[in-house]
């Protein structure tokens, strides 16, 4: 590709304006990923790929047409066709681009040696998630794995003067483990790390977590008795059962729509006082760390829930103009769609009890490594089956259990949360502790 990603997009900007836009975005991004890929504790692949897009939005007045294609020589056909869409759909006054704001780099996004990184290094690093699993126990399975090398370019340009790219580099690693003894098979257990950085990769942490945590979940047995009351959620699982709902609700496009409770709740309590929720896109090293977002609005740091109370919904340029409020800057989407809108670096932020404290407090009660079910972000109801469980009895953690399922509800767990742990995990872009709710339905299948 002789001209730069940056240069395509203003030109394809300039082309849009020729074919009638009143205002034109084109998105661009260029990726080379390889990865080696584990099945049922053996090598399967390894596979490199080169992918390169473009997404263009024109505007006529408050019209938008949106198209994209993978093909640069395709490039100013596609911006005329994106006008041409515009003219032909309703208007809409969300319809409108961000404004423009000076954008300041996030260091530490790429790292040159991620250059050199060949695929006979990923291979290399698959291959020694395996050795690690068999040195921790030869019951454990890597039953999935995956090492991944990524590095992008991306760039933004649009009518209001715009114009940014941004280099990347990431490696992803990740293990899902399971153990088995004779008949015997423990529950699964999945961890990730990631890294920006060559010299960082470890990935032996996370394949002795995933190992560990399912050894210890070897010879689990029903539940018991039936109960209601305390449950503590893993990061894991707090990600399944709660971080979904949030989302949903502080995502601006929603509460436009009126489909969030918490549309209109800002500045009002909507959680327990010790919950506090930030999200910051420019967290240096972070998987989801870059300068701007989907739309060119450069990233700062949010607070969404502050002392349980809502102090931000999440926006891009649509949902900012629509509810008259300030853009956060969470444009999210490929070149393939429109911006959608979602988190960077979410974090709760962890609290003064430690995780063994948060046990000790409960008489009987459940500790929920992972959530498998379903949960419904409107109504906040939940149900389904709590993976890799462990039994509370009389404050300390007495026993793996099975076939053990968990129902409530998610807006009255936020209201009855109870404890938030000093430990905090890294799960992909979510930063998460151990956290306590209360008045969960425990049912021995």
């Amino acid at each position: 590709m002789s001209q730069s990603i940056l240069d395509l997009c203003q030109s394809g900007v300039r082309a849009a304006l020729r074919f009638g836009a009143t205002d034109a975005e084109v998105y661009g991004q260029s990726a080379e990923t390889t990865s080696a890929t584990i099945e049922k504790h053996d090598l399967l692949m390894a596979k490199a790929q080169r992918e390169t897009a473009f997404g263009i939005r024109a505007f006529v007045g408050g019209r938008l047409g949106f198209t994209s294609t993978n093909d640069v020589a395709d490039l100013e056909r596609a911006c005329r066709e994106a006008v041409v869409l515009a003219q032909a759909s309703p208007a809409d006054p969300g319809n409108v681009l961000p404004e423009t704001q000076t954008i300041a780099p996030v260091a530490g996004l790429y790292d040159p040696a991620a250059e050199q990184y060949t695929t006979d290094r990923v291979v290399e690093q698959a291959i020694e998630m395996l050795r690690i699993a068999e040195s921790v126990d030869r019951r454990v399975v890597l039953g999935d794995a995956e090492f991944v090398s990524k590095r992008s370019e991306r760039a933004v340009a649009n009518t209001r003067g715009l114009g940014a790219s941004e280099r990347t580099s990431l490696f992803l690693y990740s293990a899902l483990a399971t153990a088995k003894d004779g008949d015997r098979v423990s529950n699964m257990d999945y961890q990730f790390g990631a890294t920006r950085s060559v010299g960082e990769i470890d990935v032996e942490p996370i394949v002795r977590r995933a190992s560990r945590n399912a050894l210890d979940s070897l010879g689990a047995e029903p539940c018991g008795a039936s109960f209601r009351g305390p449950i503590v959620l893993s990061p894991q699982a707090v990600e399944a059962l709660l971080v979904g709902l949030i989302l949903y609700q502080v995502n601006a496009r929603n509460a436009v729509r009126r489909q969030s409770r918490w549309g209109d709740c800002l500045g009002r309590k909507v959680a327990a006082p010790s919950l506090t929720l930030v999200d910051d896109g420019r967290r240096a090293g972070a998987v989801a760390a870059s300068s701007f977002d989907r739309e060119g609005t450069p990233h700062a740091p949010v607070t969404i829930l502050e002392g349980g109370v809502l102090a931000s919904l999440l926006h891009n340029a649509y949902s900012a103009a629509a509810l008259s409020q300030h853009n956060t800057a969470h444009a999210i989407g490929s070149a393939q769609t429109i911006p959608a809108i979602g988190p960077t670096n979410l974090a709760i932020l962890p609290g003064a009890t430690s995780r063994d404290d948060l046990i000790a407090e409960i008489r009987q009660g459940l500790l929920v490594t992972r959530f498998s079910g379903n949960v419904d972000p409107v109504s906040g109801d939940f149900s389904g089956v709590a993976k890799g469980a462990q039994l509370i009895a009389d404050g300390r953690v007495a026993r793996p259990v099975s076939g053990t399922l968990i129902a409530g509800n998610v807006f009255e767990c936020l209201e009855t949360l109870s404890g938030i742990s000093q430990e905090v995990e890294t799960i992909a872009s979510l930063t998460l502790p151990y956290v306590r709710v209360e008045g969960v339905s425990v049912t021995a299948a």
